[in-house]
């Protein structure tokens, strides 16, 4: 690169020295040429230093040098005239070469490749072609001193020149069309200044030397030109992950936008950006770890609150039946014990009032010990299902329940059982606090989910905080993944459980 600057600002001062000596060109046009030339070198040097590795920065400079090449045909020299025709387009293919090439260095594709070369190519043989058409004598290889053919050779060096610029245009514009946020942002300096340059060129030329704006519109251009080098330098400098794009890509969990992003390597051109790159990777993994692990938990919790939900339920069944077959038959054994000592003759009165008060203390035992059992797991919840169990508890409760139960099929275990402790336990509250002698029970099966609710048209005040019945009924009803809700007002309450269907 040093060599290339050297060459470049030593093109640069023999090709402002010989316009200044040729006297034709106004002061603006040779301090405008003069000054893009230049800032292309220093655009392609600050390029350069800011991506070692990216070719980008050569190319800039190079259309330095071509631009000032262009110029040495000022020169009365026979040799360097000779050999600087040819050259009085080059900037031409440099600049869709950098256009094409433009922010990562390379020509992507064989079409890219094509298009390059042939710009070469045809610029070099038009060139070689006006070479040999010139009655010039500073011209080494003229063979004829035709001007129809030196006019043909410019005619068609000049349309060349125009659609190599229009196939620029319509290549950059594709690209900004095309890409995503961040080759957009890189395009958008370079598109901008091209478009105006483009259309101030082809404006001033359609209306021709004799338009009061046709000058001016060509200086708009030359500006515009002026400034090209400084656009492409402020692509290369934004070619970084801007914090939006960043946000963008930690919020997606999978890291699939970040792997596509990657794919656009203009982008991670800098160290910077690469960092950038690696520090997001690095979120992204560390944040899939940890949601994986946090998954992996509330997995193991939820089965863990379901195992102590069965083992709940196997608990309260065994202690159904230990009541049953221990201590209930134990008391009935014994009334009829009683009944049979009562039927001998030979009592005395007082004895036989005191069996019988004893009968009747052991009957009501023995009905609180059964509805006791029938608390810990009614049997006809085991026996009949959900709905069944639900009928009859509505039956026992001294209000008026109206009851809506669609067709519910016999569910897991512990979803009947949850279902019926969370009707029950609104059911009592109702009856407790609510202060109204009606409520309604709903129960229906849809979308795989069991669906209770419990409504009155009561005082409200219910709350499914810490240390009620409905705080430890929630618990219960989560451990399945369900979800129990207490909508309380003035108007009544409601209470909703939602509970996955279990297979």
């Amino acid at each position: 690169m040093t060599g290339l600057l050297a060459a470049g600002f030593g093109l640069g001062v023999a090709a402002l020295a010989l316009k200044v000596a040729d006297g034709s060109h106004p002061a603006l046009d040779t301090t405008l040429s003069t000054t893009t030339g230049c800032l292309f070198l220093l655009a392609g040097a600050v390029a350069h230093v800011r991506r070692p590795a990216n070719p980008i920065g050569v190319l800039i400079a190079l259309v330095g040098v071509a631009l000032f090449l262009e110029d040495l045909q000022f020169t009365d020299d026979p040799v360097l005239y000779t050999i600087a025709v040819p050259l009085r387009a080059a900037s031409s293919p440099v600049i869709a070469h950098l256009v094409l090439a433009f922010p990562h260095g390379r020509l992507r594709s064989r079409w890219e490749r094509l298009l390059v070369a042939s710009s070469y190519l045809v610029v070099l043989a038009l060139g070689v072609l006006g070479l040999l058409f010139s009655d010039d004598p500073r011209d080494l290889l003229a063979i004829s001193a035709d001007h129809n053919g030196r006019g043909v050779a410019d005619r068609v060096l000049g349309l060349a020149a125009a659609v190599i610029s229009a196939g620029v245009v319509l290549v950059l514009l594709y690209r900004w069309l095309t890409g995503r946020l961040p080759q957009r942002r890189l395009l958008s300096p370079v598109i901008t200044i091209a478009l105006l340059g483009a259309l101030t060129s082809a404006a001033g030329t359609a209306l021709g030397d004799g338009q009061p704006l046709s000058g001016p519109l060509l200086q708009i251009y030359r500006v515009s030109f002026c400034l090209w080098p400084l656009a492409f330098l402020v692509g290369v400098l934004r070619a970084r992950v801007g914090n939006a794009e960043m946000i963008r890509l930690l919020l997606e969990r999978d890291g699939t936008g970040l792997a596509a992003l990657v794919q656009d390597d203009e982008v991670w051109k800098d160290s910077r950006s690469i960092d950038a790159l690696n520090a997001a990777a690095g979120l992204v993994l560390d944040n899939q770890r940890l949601t994986a692990e946090l998954e992996q938990r509330l997995a193991e919790v939820r089965a863990s609150r379901a195992r102590l939900v069965a083992a709940g339920d196997d608990e309260r069944r065994r202690l159904e039946r230990d009541l049953h077959d221990g201590a209930q038959q134990r008391l009935v054994s014994v009334v009829l014990l009683l009944r049979l000592a009562d039927r001998r003759a030979d009592l005395p009165p007082d004895v036989r009032t005191l069996l019988k008060s004893t009968v009747d203390e052991l009957q009501t035992a023995i009905t609180e010990l059964r509805e006791l059992a029938r608390g810990i797991r009614p049997a006809i919840l085991t026996e009949a299902g959900l709905s069944a169990a639900v009928r009859s508890l509505a039956d026992r409760i001294p209000m008026r329940v109206t009851l809506s139960a669609g067709p519910v099929p016999r569910l897991d275990g512990a979803v009947e059982a949850t279902a019926y402790y969370v009707t029950s336990e609104a059911l009592t509250n109702t009856l407790k606090h609510a202060r109204t002698d009606h409520v309604d029970v709903r129960l229906a099966v849809d979308g795989g989910q069991l669906r209770v609710e419990v409504t009155d048209q009561g005082v409200g005040g219910a709350s499914a905080d810490q240390g009620s019945g409905l705080a430890g009924l929630r618990d219960r009803v989560q451990a399945l993944g369900g979800e129990l809700s207490v909508d309380s007002g003035s108007g009544g309450t409601t209470v909703c459980a939602v509970i996955p269907l279990r297979t």
